[in-house]
């Protein structure tokens, strides 16, 4: 099997491929092993997620594949380790599956060689560095700019999986979920997601909400839709 252009073939020649079953933490800074690997996302939605000092979870991003994860520890050990821009901390960050997760384990050492020798898995390691920090300033802007309804639509389009040719958002991202991450009362969203069905935008299908008019929510994304 090639993963999709080649791009990813070093996790297919170096990683392990495993199967994370859904709500699974894959990585935790507290965790030798888990902080001593990196992945390829296959298939399948993670979250980057925190806990509060009282055990709440808070989600900073919705991490949808293809894509690579959980290498900001190692990275920044190789960038410590030669004194480029003093010590920085990775931070307390944690990383769990939302749905069932297809995904290829590459151990920190691989990590390490290739980062030496392989110019291709530089670019490709920069790639996911630039595309995981401009979502983050993304996820933040539109956190203080765009109402609660834009931001609905935003997470359906951005949260999605594909599944027996439908777009259909994981059960795990109930409107409780959806409410914290968007800081909003699940009310409001359940109010947003009963108004997106009126429009055609989404349907109910055996309990899962299924993405029926993707050009309509990008729509109502642009003309700052404002669901009361």
């Amino acid at each position: 099997m090639e993963t999709k252009n080649g791009i990813f073939d070093c996790f297919l020649t170096y990683g392990e491929r495993i199967v994370v079953d859904k709500n699974r933490i894959i990585y935790a800074p507290d965790n030798q092993s888990q902080a001593n690997s990196l992945y390829y996302l296959e298939s399948g939605l993670v979250a980057l997620m925190s806990y509060s000092r009282n055990g709440e979870e808070r989600v900073y991003l919705y991490l949808k594949a293809p894509r690579i994860i959980s290498f900001m520890t190692l990275l920044l050990d190789v960038i410590n380790s030669k004194q480029i821009l003093g010590n920085i901390s990775p931070g307390h960050f944690f990383q769990m599956t939302k749905t069932r997760c297809v995904l290829y384990q590459m151990q920190g050492a691989t990590f390490r060689q290739l980062l030496e020798k392989d110019i291709q898995f530089n670019r490709l390691i920069l790639q996911a560095t630039a595309v995981n920090y401009q979502e983050v300033l993304n996820h933040f802007q539109q956190a203080l700019e765009d109402n609660a309804s834009v931001r609905l639509c935003r997470l359906l389009l951005d949260s999605y999986i594909i599944e027996n040719g439908k777009k259909i958002l994981p059960k795990t991202m109930s409107f409780l979920e959806m409410s914290k991450y968007l800081g909003t009362h699940p009310v409001t969203v359940s109010r947003i997601v009963a108004v997106l069905k009126k429009y055609g935008c989404i349907v109910k299908e055996q309990g899962v909400v299924v993405i029926q008019d993707e050009a309509k929510l990008l729509q109502m994304i642009e003309n700052g839709i404002d669901i009361k």
